[in-house]
């Protein structure tokens, strides 16, 4: 027989269950159709529930929506096989990286959804601060990953600007997807952005404009 212990808990985790089946539905929902469509009434369809239902878990649209984001961002945060090694050669890592972040990242339908989705609930009170937040956060612990695998930067001082731009880059390539998703360039684009990252880390202290580069 069941302690009233161990059926609080298996209530607790059958109730985190059916909030993450909502927040995946959410998600579905806005990739498929459009953060307007993912109305509480439209993800309590989807996810075969009632709206009364998906309620008792998140009592408004913007609840969820604000789960709903930090799901994507946590999403970014833990990726696998995303950093290289920084005992491999500059211009492997330079070029795993660029190549790992395009395809577990931004060419996810998760990265469109999550912009969609902080695009169409900026009206909503306190939103854009809870998540600028927590995209700092992200921001920070990406940079410090970053140096772990490119060690050369450490030293630079504009080091965290050139960070910002690499990853402002890659976003910018993974929005251009709702405009042209077949684009060929893309590839090409890439490997200039991994040729910037060794040519940068290559630098000494003050030269941002090396003549060789370090393999």
């Amino acid at each position: 027989m069941s302690t009233p212990v161990q059926t609080r808990g298996k209530h607790a985790e059958r109730s985190q269950a059916t909030r993450q089946h909502l927040i995946d539905t959410a998600i579905r929902v806005i990739q498929d159709r459009g953060y307007e469509a993912a109305s509480l009434h439209e993800v309590a369809k989807a996810a075969g529930m009632t709206t009364g239902a998906v309620q008792h878990h998140f009592e408004s649209r913007a609840v969820l929506m604000m789960q709903v984001l930090a799901g994507l961002i946590q999403a970014d945060d833990h990726v696998g096989g995303l950093w290289p090694s920084p005992g491999q050669p500059l211009r492997d890592r330079a070029h795993h990286f660029v190549h790992a972040a395009w395809t577990l990242i931004y060419a996810q339908p998760r990265f469109l959804a999550a912009w969609s989705a902080y695009l169409g609930s900026r009206a909503t009170p306190g939103m854009p601060e809870q998540i600028a937040g927590q995209r700092l956060a992200l921001t920070q612990r990406m940079r410090e990953q970053f140096i772990a695998s490119f060690p050369e930067l450490a030293g630079q001082p504009d080091a965290a600007a050139f960070i910002g731009m690499v990853f402002s880059t890659l976003r910018g390539l993974g929005l251009l997807q709702m405009f042209r998703p077949e684009d060929e360039a893309g590839s090409a684009q890439l490997d200039c952005l991994a040729d910037t990252i060794v040519r940068r880390c290559a630098a000494t202290p003050g030269d941002t404009h090396p003549t060789k580069e370090t393999t």
